[in-house]
């Protein structure tokens, strides 16, 4: 009797962690396919190591991952197959859904934009492929280049501390005066804008109202009728859910990670998590990516008889990114529906709580705290981890990993 099969699609990191459990299971057969061709690889890496020019595409790829190289297309939840792009249908007994996001773009209505995009002076920095062209852009200027960064969200945040580290000039566009503050807390929110102010340009409060390409650099006009001159503009305004029909939006799923069509299930950027106590959100870093992964995979193995019930997912990977030389570290779930809570100011902690629960953390310079905080999130009686960790009621990271 051959083995049930488990089909993955997306080769990031949710598909690549599931691949990995899965796999090691020994029990089921694993497919997987991603619409890139390439080896799963971690996108932390992108801005960090790739756009900056001190990785190679090689250094950042996960070995030992088959893939398939096509894209999903539709679905057939009845019949269990999947039509790809080439023709070709894959059955499944049990169906992954990782297919990740796509960044957040400007309307393609902005004036300029488009003839600025294809002369290759307008990116992303969300793949592989955008942090090649940034690289190889950079490299051709022989000179500091001038960059402008639509966004301050930690994406941007960091890749600005590392173009500016490398030279470059550096100014961060967003429409908030304050950015983050839904995401991140007021307390932590300011600092991170004080020390953005310090180190590199700013334009807060302003909006991208024309771009125009002079055929050697970007004229950028804002709202309040500035003019910035760039010779790239990097759009981080963060990313929107990726899935084949019928989930083109996002897939909703529940604690366990299963959508409401039986045999399939979906991690990583593309869930959207609902629950009735937070209602509805979603998390897209890799840290957060790769244990849903492992966790939908647990989840699936159990419904397949091959192992045993996981829980409810209860999101504590942590993330970090270091801005103009502060580590930002987090965990868990901030914004949305939460409440932030100042916890301490030197080092800034900020917990973020629901209904009194602390469901996330970030800190500034306080990594040792946040990674302190990680296991009792979503612990109703938790105040701090050394009362926890006295009273024994520290539980055990739902990840499992």
């Amino acid at each position: 009797m051959s083995p049930q099969k488990v089909l993955i699609l997306g080769a990031g990191a949710a598909g690549a962690a599931a691949a990995r459990v899965l796999h090691g299971s020994g029990t089921v057969s694993v497919t997987l396919v991603d619409r890139t061709g390439q080896a799963p690889y971690n996108r932390t890496l992108v801005n960090k190591g790739v756009a900056i020019g001190l990785l190679t595409p090689e250094q950042v790829v996960t070995p030992g991952v088959e893939v398939i190289s096509d894209t999903a297309v539709e679905v057939d939840p009845q019949g269990k197959t999947v039509r790809l792009a080439s023709g070709r249908i894959e059955p499944y007994d049990a169906l992954l859904l990782a297919t990740g996001s796509t960044p957040r773009l400007l309307p393609d209505t902005l004036p300029g934009l488009t003839a600025a995009t294809e002369a290759g002076r307008v990116t992303t920095l969300h793949s592989l492929e955008d942090a090649v062209a940034v690289r190889d852009l950079l490299g051709t200027l022989g000179r500091p280049a001038q960059i402008v960064i639509s966004g301050a969200g930690l994406v941007a945040a960091e890749t600005a501390t590392l173009l500016r580290d490398r030279g470059h000039q550096v100014t961060l566009l967003a429409r908030a005066t304050t950015p983050g503050v839904s995401v991140f807390g007021a307390g932590a929110a300011e600092r991170l804008a004080a020390a953005h102010r310090e180190h590199v340009d700013v334009a807060f409060g302003r909006t991208l109202t024309a771009v125009t390409d002079t055929g050697t650099q970007l004229e950028l006009a804002l709202d309040d009728t500035t003019q910035l001159t760039a010779d790239l503009l990097i759009i981080a305004h963060g990313t929107t859910p990726t899935g084949p029909a019928p989930w083109e939006d996002g897939v909703i799923v529940d604690g366990k990670l299963r959508t409401a069509t039986p045999g399939v299930y979906s991690a990583g950027g593309v869930a959207a998590h609902y629950d009735t106590t937070l209602g509805a959100w979603r998390i897209d870093h890799w840290s957060d990516a790769a244990a849903q992964g492992e966790h939908a995979a647990r989840t699936m193995l159990a419904d397949l008889g091959a192992g045993t019930h996981p829980g409810d997912y209860q999101p504590r990977a942590p993330f970090t990114a270091t801005v103009h030389g502060m580590m930002v570290a987090g965990a868990g779930i901030t914004g949305g529906h939460t409440s932030a809570r100042i916890d301490t100011t030197d080092p800034l902690l900020v917990v973020h709580e629901h209904d009194g629960v602390p469901v996330g953390v970030l800190g500034l310079d306080a990594v040792p705290a946040v990674f302190g905080w990680m296991p009792n999130l979503h612990t109703p009686a938790a105040t701090d981890p050394q009362d926890l960790a006295s009273a024994g009621t520290a539980t055990a990271d739902s990840h499992q990993r």
